[in-house]
């Protein structure tokens, strides 16, 4: 059997070569995106096991892509997200996302709440 597939979608390069990096050390498969345009035109040819995904994207609203992601895909959800207010956790929750970790954060726990 693979090891599980993770999507990074996040707008900045720094987070997702430290996503990447530290997923692939925990020998998950990763592929990362920094649009949710080139995220969603992939989506269409395969689903990931585990999405991480930034609400702040430049174009588009997070929180409705989380919300398709949940409706409209078997892959589990996690939000990170830098932000930290309790209503923005319990909205991106109540759309449907599987978890929710703000910014900053150690890649360990990300690696922690995926297994």
């Amino acid at each position: 059997m693979s090891s599980p597939l993770v999507w990074i979608l996040d707008d900045e390069p720094e987070i997702r070569h430290m996503l990447t990096d530290a997923l692939e050390e925990a020998e998950f498969r990763t592929q990362s995106f920094g649009r949710a345009r080139e995220f969603e035109a992939a989506l269409k040819r395969m689903t990931p096991d585990v999405c991480l995904v930034d609400l702040s994207l430049p174009d588009t609203d997070g929180l409705a892509l989380v919300h398709r992601l949940a409706l409209e895909r078997g892959a589990a959800v996690i939000i990170i997200s830098g932000r930290a207010q309790v209503q923005d956790r319990v909205t991106g929750l109540e759309l449907g996302a599987d978890d929710y970790i703000t910014k900053p954060f150690d890649p360990a726990e990300v690696v922690a709440r995926i297994r």
